[in-house]
């Protein structure tokens, strides 16, 4: 009986730790039209829209806290904090891919951040995809598919950032804080009603 019990509290603790254990991966998203795609690894969502993407068609895209534009790239290399370099086709072209990449300091910074690609006004549809990036992703493959031949060539690709990111002291320690400060002034109280000799 005991080696039985042994067995299911052992089965317990490998399947708390399983539950505790998450992916630090995303697959990749693919998002457009019959008329544009494109893919990016490492990302949570996608949205497209028309036109060079601008700050409220980011926060269309992703509402809640305004974002800020960190860095745009109109060719292979790095500003600020994004970095991006084409493995196939040109910028400019309208079949390409690439690699990119954050430099990890960003995520110490703030907590969310949108890649996006813009593809130029080419007579199709989407001009820009944006995909907001998974939380503490550092660098991940992305292309970009003309499917109708009617233009559209890669333009640029642009950093989103929002939300500073700021320590909060959790609830417990705050508890445990709160707590000591009660203790040391009903010490102190004490100490000064004890009567004297």
């Amino acid at each position: 009986m005991r080696r039985v019990t042994l067995s299911i509290a052992a089965l317990g603790l490998f399947a708390s730790s399983a539950l505790v254990v998450e992916p630090a991966w995303s697959l990749p998203i693919t998002c457009g039209s019959s008329e544009r795609t494109a893919t990016l690894e490492s990302a949570e969502a996608c949205a497209t829209g028309q036109g060079n993407p601008k700050l409220a068609d980011i926060l269309l895209a992703y509402p809640s806290e305004p974002w800020t534009e960190l860095g745009e790239l109109t060719g292979n290399g790095t500003n600020g904090y994004l970095s991006a370099t084409l493995t196939s086709g040109s910028w400019g072209g309208s079949n390409v891919a690439g690699t990119w990449a954050i430099s990890p300091s960003f995520w110490s910074q703030y907590e969310e951040a949108v890649l996006s690609i813009h593809v130029g006004n080419g007579n199709g549809d989407p001009d820009f995809f944006a995909w907001l990036i998974t939380p503490n992703a550092t660098s991940g493959t992305w292309s970009y598919a003309d499917l109708d031949g009617r233009g559209g060539g890669l333009s640029n690709l642009k950093l989103w950032a929002r939300g500073k990111a700021v320590a909060v002291p959790e609830p417990g320690t705050l508890s445990l804080m709160g707590a000591a400060l009660i203790l040391v002034a009903v010490g102190r109280r004490r100490i000064f009603e004890q009567p004297s000799p």
